[in-house]
């Protein structure tokens, strides 16, 4: 009876870890990257806001796949401006993908259903995020090559200087 009884007790406690382990794994996933609404409080530049959400909790996003000019930089309070005119004081939504490097969340931003970020793009104030010269999102290089053929935001100027281009000549 024992042989029968061990083995039993043996697997029933590996089936109750194994479960455990799994909603912890699920649960870990879904808080991670959570999509939240709230008020943007504060336009930090053309591609980045904080946003106070509805628990109070004050998040700083970044604009995903976007790339505004630097402050400091041509068009950099232009960028600032032109989003602030968008959403600064209103009530969004926003699309998390993940945290970058300085923990900011990465994420899509929407008011009234209209995609922020791509608004960005499409009026000329921020570029097609690009990671060694490579951009992952499309949709945003087609806006960025559309606002450049209509000279609209920082594509009036004759040869802007790309964000990533400036921040390297900074240092």
């Amino acid at each position: 009876m024992l042989q029968i009884i061990i083995p039993f007790l043996f697997i029933m406690n590996f089936l109750k870890h194994l479960l455990i382990f799994i909603i912890l794994f699920c649960l870990s996933n879904t808080l991670a990257y959570a999509d939240f609404s709230g008020k943007v409080v504060k336009v930090i530049d053309g591609d980045t806001v904080d946003i106070l959400t509805v628990k109070k909790q004050k998040i700083r996003v970044r604009l995903l796949d976007i790339d505004a000019p630097e402050r400091g930089q041509a068009f950099g309070d232009a960028s600032r401006e032109h989003l602030a005119s968008l959403i600064a004081g209103k009530n969004v939504f926003v699309k998390e993908n993940k945290k970058d490097i300085y923990k900011r969340t990465l994420g899509t931003i929407f008011f009234n259903k209209v995609n922020i970020n791509a608004k960005m793009v499409e009026s000329g104030y921020a570029w097609a995020y690009r990671y060694k010269g490579i951009a992952d999102n499309k949709i945003m290089v087609k806006l960025e090559e559309n606002a450049k053929q209509n000279k609209k935001g920082l594509w009036k100027d004759k040869y802007p200087i790309t964000p990533w281009d400036f921040r390297h000549n900074q240092r």
